[in-house]
């Protein structure tokens, strides 16, 4: 059954596309290339190598959330379930508030919601 798809999309599809992708890819997708404009051939940046001495690059707040739920915790300990109650005990210990969006996702993974 799987030949058959293989072989019926195969039949079906552009020439270009059924070119075997070997270890030289870049000569492949060039010789193939249906745009006449050339690829740029800029340097494209690592984005890991701005990310310096951070345990978890991929969420750009972390260090933000991680204080605000280890608050949360502190305050569901306490007592305090509410969204409001909790966003006022987050503005009343850093000054600054959190989403109700925060809230429903740190309710969320600990399990209470």
């Amino acid at each position: 059954m799987l030949k058959a798809v293989r072989k019926f999309l195969k039949d079906r599809s552009p020439d270009w596309l059924n070119v075997e992708i070997d270890g030289d890819l870049f000569k492949n997708l060039l010789s193939h290339r249906v745009s006449s404009q050339p690829l740029s051939t800029t340097p494209i940046q690592n984005p890991k190598s701005k990310i310096q001495n951070r345990s978890n690059p991929k969420f750009p707040h972390w260090r933000r959330i991680t204080q605000v739920y280890q608050l949360l915790d502190r305050a569901h300990e306490s007592g305090i379930v509410s969204y409001t109650a909790l966003t006022d005990y987050v503005r009343s210990a850093t000054g600054q508030g959190c989403s109700r969006k925060l809230i429903s996702k740190w309710k969320k993974e600990r399990g209470w919601r």
